[in-house]
């Protein structure tokens, strides 16, 4: 019976899973029509609520969570939403989880200062060395920085220059707008920039 399933399955992907449609549909109605005809016969039972992982397989009940998680995760990361408070949190708390803290040494920091580590704008005791951190912490710092702003590069890659390709703009500006040009008019500017480089223009 499996094996039948199976290779109908692999010699008609597309039906199969119209099959499996239809089935699931019919099921469907099943369940409709028993509870209709148990409220019909007056039997009051709590109402189930419908869930439609209960009438599919394993297999397209793990692809339907794995298509839904996907969906999610790569949902606020799209044109503005790269900028909302959302997006910056979950930026912030993988920054955290890169630099973890060191609670043991700022426990013991706050314990020798005393009433001066929270300092308000009475107190007389200002500037001074305050905390200050362990070198591998701070190490670890600008490894998190110098490895951000490689990240940054990568993003936005400057395009090399061609020495070879005739010079047509007076700076990079410029340069940007004849690229633009050319790819909207090129093609019906190109006998006329031909004949002008030839000098047969009339």
């Amino acid at each position: 019976m499996e094996v039948a399933a199976e290779k109908r399955r692999a010699a008609d992907p597309v039906g199969e899973a119209k099959r499996q449609r239809e089935l699931t549909e019919m099921r469907v109605e099943k369940r409709k029509r028993e509870k209709e005809e148990a409220a019909g016969a007056g039997e009051m039972e709590e109402e189930e609520v419908p869930n439609k992982h209960l009438s599919m397989s394993l297999e397209q009940a793990e692809a339907l969570k794995k298509k839904q998680d996907k969906k999610e995760k790569g949902k606020a990361a799209f044109g503005w939403d790269v900028f909302n408070q959302d997006s910056l949190y979950k930026a912030h708390k993988k920054n955290l989880n890169k630099l973890k803290p060191d609670l043991e040494a700022y426990e013991a920091a706050k314990a020798e200062a005393g009433e001066d580590f929270y300092r308000d704008h009475n107190s007389l005791a200002y500037g001074g060395e305050g905390f200050q951190p362990s070198e591998e912490k701070v190490e670890g710092m600008v490894q998190n920085l110098l490895d951000a702003a490689e990240r940054r590069n990568k993003f936005s890659r400057r395009r090399p220059e061609v020495f070879e390709a005739d010079v047509d703009s007076i700076n990079d500006r410029n340069k940007h707008f004849n690229k633009k040009l050319e790819r909207a008019y090129g093609t019906y500017t190109k006998v006329i920039k031909e004949n002008l480089e030839r000098g047969t223009a009339i």
